[in-house]
């Protein structure tokens, strides 16, 4: 698998990367010493031109599909450029119309079909028609750039020349002969077709979204201006260049990868290496990965992006909040992809028999033919949990699902199909969840038909981050709960997933009631894959977090406890609500974190307390946590404990 974000994490005057994909941004925009120059001005709206020559121009881009049969071995990867007779059509693109001097005479969008439909003044000449990698409309709101210096949009173009007769019949039609984006190296060395597949895959996003949320609704076939009957979403930039690592724009060393920056709306799709795109990762074709990336930019604007980055493989348990977050971008492009949900009349479950690729992540590298080619990665989202051929859930304790990123994924995607779906077809025991993608959108973002939008956010969404400032899987689960979501087929996912719909063991907020926990044991540390150096903890094993709101007064916090092993020892750890999580290791090698507000890490002791006085009001994380400094790495037994407040009042977890 691609990591596909590097966040750069300051711990003390130490920097430790850590890899993942849609962390946390990169501090500042360091590209180096080049100025960068301001986008183009976007043209898009025709100029009226009276008595004019009706002209007609397809647009189409050519792409590598990509060949996929599980367990297909070299027979997959991405194949030969498709036969221009496959080409998919440009939809709603700026385009331009120059003169022979270069000057541009007119402009407009092209339609649902790659049509650029424009009238120009009836003058015998030649001509230019340039169409562009972007679009600003009530469809597609994206641009795809060449480099953060130029920000110069991609484009192909087509010369014409306007006859006399031409004139005399008032219409020059060119569309028996489109312009094409090409997808072979040898004919444009910029691939344009790359760009215009990227374009169109963020298309199709947005169509997806709009047709299952029911806000697609048109007046002649144009959007309505009602933001409760049309949806499009807020614009994305794309930086993608054929041969080009992105990740070189922030290290010049950094490995190939595609990534999301956090903030700043912009996408960062990996076109290659040192200028090789036949042999080396590309992601330019690959739906899955591009796809993903838009998930997490939907996350950022729409939903509640809580992700710390950091490592992460799909095997291995991980922070809930980056679990959640890869979780939903790798259900999101295969809900777009497999193009319908539970609800929707043309449903790909009919195709799932023959056509299995669209229920899968596939992510490839290299060209087929060139000589290194293949798949990375290829996971199953219809896959039974319990023995998956990747991330299988039945060797783990239960509830580690919200923990696993894979599973997330998995859980998602079978609760949107049919109850009437079986999954795998080979089984007859396991069916869909019957959920709509409109209930996971309004969980997530708040958005629905019936007038909720951002600006007046649903109070069980995700988007209402003053209520659920840090969001994952647990959350998402019971947040659809609340909405209906309990019907035995999806209760059944949840449970061979091992997945949870509540709180309780991640970021469970705390208030006074009565109670006592009970710790049980604890999982040995581990390095999450053979070139890793660091000894992780296991985030659901080892720890209990909890969410605390602190209102900015003299506040002290205590945690007493008692154990059935005195190895069993017991740290309190007060993060901030942002924090990224710190690992024993680095506390075993002195290190210190900005994330840390308060820390009690008493050894041989049955107590632990910190005082919150100076804080600033706000939420935050505190963590109950396995001492895992000393020996035995491997603690037994079983700790009970109560957390009070101010010596006197206990506090309880509860759902909001």
């Amino acid at each position: 698998m691609n990591l596909r974000w590097i966040a750069t994490v300051a711990i003390a005057i130490s920097a430790l990367a850590l890899s993942a994909c849609g962390g946390s941004s990169l501090s500042g925009n360091d590209y180096g010493s080049q100025p960068a120059a301001a986008e183009p001005p976007y043209y898009g709206k025709p100029t009226t031109v009276a008595d004019g020559l009706q002209v007609k121009v397809l647009a189409k881009f050519l792409y590598r599909q990509t060949d996929f049969t599980p367990g297909g071995g070299l027979a997959n990867g991405l194949g030969a450029v498709v036969a221009s007779g496959n080409a998919l059509p440009i939809p709603f693109a700026e385009f331009h119309v120059y003169d022979s001097s270069g000057t541009r005479i007119q402009q407009g969008e092209t339609t649902t079909a790659g049509l650029a439909d424009f009238q120009i003044p009836k003058t015998a000449g030649t001509y230019t028609l340039k169409v562009f990698s972007r679009a600003l409309n009530s469809y597609l709101n994206i641009s795809v750039l060449e480099d953060i210096y130029n920000n110069t949009p991609y484009s192909i173009s087509k010369t014409f020349t306007v006859t006399s007769s031409d004139i005399a019949s008032g219409l020059l039609d060119l569309s028996s002969s489109p312009v094409y984006a090409e997808a072979d190296e040898t004919l444009s060395a910029k691939l344009e077709g790359g760009a215009f597949n990227i374009m169109f895959d963020v298309l199709i996003a947005n169509e997806y979204i709009r047709r299952n949320i029911g806000k697609n609704g048109t007046t002649a076939g144009i959007p309505t201006s009602s933001s409760n009957t049309w949806w499009v979403a807020d614009k994305v930039t794309v930086y993608w260049k054929a041969g080009f690592n992105p990740y070189t724009y922030f290290d010049s060393g950094g490995a190939p990868l595609s990534f999301y920056s956090p903030g700043e709306k912009k996408l960062y799709i990996l076109g290659g290496v040192n200028g090789d795109v036949k042999k080396s990762d590309t992601d330019h074709f690959d739906d899955s990965v591009i796809l993903h990336e838009y998930g997490h930019f939907l996350e950022d604007t729409y939903g509640n992006t809580g992700s710390p980055g950091g490592s992460h493989n799909g095997n291995f348990i991980i922070d809930p909040r980056l679990a959640w977050s890869e979780g939903w971008a790798n259900y999101f492009q295969a809900a777009v992809l497999t193009g319908a949900d539970a609800f929707d009349a043309a449903a790909a479950e009919t195709r799932m028999p023959t056509n299995k690729k669209y229920q899968y992540y596939v992510d490839t590298y290299g060209y087929k033919g060139s000589g290194k080619y293949g798949v990375g990665i290829a996971f199953n989202l219809a896959e039974v949990g319990t023995n998956a051929d990747y991330d299988p859930v039945g060797t783990h304790p239960q509830n580690t699902g919200i923990f696993r990123e894979v599973s997330i994924a998995r859980t998602l995607y079978k609760s949107t199909r049919a109850t009437t779906e079986r999954y795998p077809t080979s089984l007859s025991s396991n069916f869909g969840g019957g959920l709509a993608f409109s209930s996971v959108w309004k969980a997530f973002s708040g958005e629905d038909t019936n007038g909720y939008s951002r600006t007046n956010p649903w109070a069980k969404s995700f988007n209402n981050r003053a209520l659920y400032p840090v969001p994952n899987g647990g959350l998402f689960n019971w947040l659809l709960a609340q909405n209906g979501a309990n019907n035995t087929e999806w209760t059944d996912i949840l449970t061979e997933e091992k997945q949870v719909a509540h709180t309780h063991d991640y970021a469970y907020y705390l208030d006074a009631g009565t109670c006592t926990n009970v710790f049980t044991n604890a999982a040995p540390e581990a390095t999450m894959s053979a070139t890793d150096s660091v000894k992780r903890s296991d985030q659901q094993m080892n720890n209990d977090f909890y969410l605390y709101y602190h209102d900015g007064s003299n506040t002290t916090l205590a945690l007493s406890y008692t154990t059935t092993d005195t190895a069993l020892d017991l740290d309190l750890i007060l993060y901030t609500s942002s924090y990224v999580y710190f690992e024993d290791y680095y506390v075993n090698a002195g290190y210190t974190s900005p994330y840390v507000a308060r820390a009690s890490r008493n050894t041989g002791t049955s107590s632990e307390s910190i005082s919150l006085n100076g804080l600033a009001a706000g939420f935050y994380i505190l963590n109950v946590k396995v001492n895992m400094r000393n020996s035995p790495l491997v603690k037994t037994g079983t700790a009970t404990y109560t957390i009070t407040k101010n010596g006197s009042t206990t506090l309880c977890g509860k759902e909001r």
